[in-house]
């Protein structure tokens, strides 16, 4: 797991720190998938932006296949950008996402990804770019503004 550590010039008080989930399935000891999730602290002031960047870098800096599983290695965070006016969120991620494998695995990977997009505040539509494009996932999943109401 990557720690990640913010150096503030002056104290913080506890009032300017907030908790945000970081989803992840793991393999339960009767072998079924389970979505899991860990606490990481982060300053209230973030923007959208900033939050959608240490949750997706989370989800892929943190690939081990005992614990990260549904997570291709090697994904980099592209770009954020956030639409206020429309609550859309745009994720911009690198061509590693495609190597996972497809079937079983996308389905879980976009449960995975939608399910951290809509755990962002202020969030109510995701998209996922593709090395700067719309693209299909291998078995034919796109993400393009979809509505993260169900994942909320």
């Amino acid at each position: 797991m990557v720690l990640i550590i913010f150096a503030f010039p002056q104290s913080v008080g506890s009032g300017e720190l907030d908790m945000l989930k970081v989803f992840f399935y793991e393999i339960s000891e009767d072998g079924h998938d389970v979505m899991n999730y860990y606490n990481i602290i982060i300053p209230v002031w973030l923007s959208v932006e900033q939050r959608a960047i240490i949750v997706f870098t989370e989800i892929f800096d943190n690939f081990n296949p005992d614990e990260m599983i549904y997570a291709p290695p090697n994904v980099q965070v592209l770009d954020v950008v956030f639409d206020a006016e429309n609550a859309h969120l745009i994720v911009n991620l690198s061509l590693d996402i495609l190597n996972y494998g497809g079937t079983y695995f996308e389905h879980l990977l976009i449960t995975k990804l939608m399910t951290n997009a809509a755990n962002i505040t202020n969030v109510n539509y995701f998209t996922i770019l593709i090395n700067s494009e719309p693209r299909y996932f291998p078995e034919g999943t796109t993400i393009l503004k979809n509505s993260l109401a169900f994942f909320n």
